[in-house]
């Protein structure tokens, strides 16, 4: 007995068929499933750049992910705040917000870390490299005011954990900010 994958290819025609009303039906369902679905379709029909509440949600998992409240309860989970942030930018893609949400994975990161004090290389690593992406995304950009809205708080990042924490970690980060002021200075 063989087992052919669903795909959206299957379910699309089902859905062409659907009247609005059964439609709406079938997207009430889906939002009142689970949270993530919720988050998302607030982030994709609610967003206003003026607040910021759809960030909440994804901001709420970043941190329970990257920094919980009680580390000898729960681990960190790096993917976790990731995955946020992709879900995030899938529901949405704004630029502005993404690279809000992958600065504030970094900030937990620094948090949890001047907190706790010293995790491991791994750790280090995911905030590096979250770092790094904000860099390449801001270079790919090429956006005068969007470098110069972010720049502050990837500099206060780098201050707060300067002289305060090893594994060569301040110094990558010091090394992408200074890539980034090299491009727009």
């Amino acid at each position: 007995m063989s087992h052919t994958k669903k795909s959206w290819k299957d379910i699309k025609p089902v859905l062409s068929g659907f009247s609005s009303p059964q439609l709406l039906g079938l997207v009430q369902d889906l939002y009142r499933l689970n949270a993530e679905n919720a988050s998302f379709m607030h982030a994709r029909f609610l967003s206003d750049d003026a607040e910021q509440d759809h960030l909440a949600p994804y901001m709420a998992r970043i941190q329970r992910a990257i920094s919980p409240k009680q580390p000898w309860k729960r681990h960190v989970k790096l993917i976790e705040g990731r995955k946020a942030i992709s879900e995030f930018k899938k529901a949405n893609g704004n630029i502005r917000d993404t690279l809000a949400l992958m600065i504030y994975y970094v900030k937990c990161g620094n948090d949890f870390t001047l907190e706790f004090e010293d995790i491991d290389e791994g750790f280090y690593d995911s905030l590096c490299s979250m770092f790094s992406s904000v860099v390449e995304t801001l270079l790919k950009q090429q956006d005068q005011e969007l470098f110069a809205e972010f720049l502050p708080s990837l500099e206060t990042e780098l201050h707060r954990v300067d002289g305060q924490i090893g594994w060569g970690y301040p110094d990558e980060l010091s090394d992408h900010l200074a890539d980034l002021k090299d491009a727009f200075e």
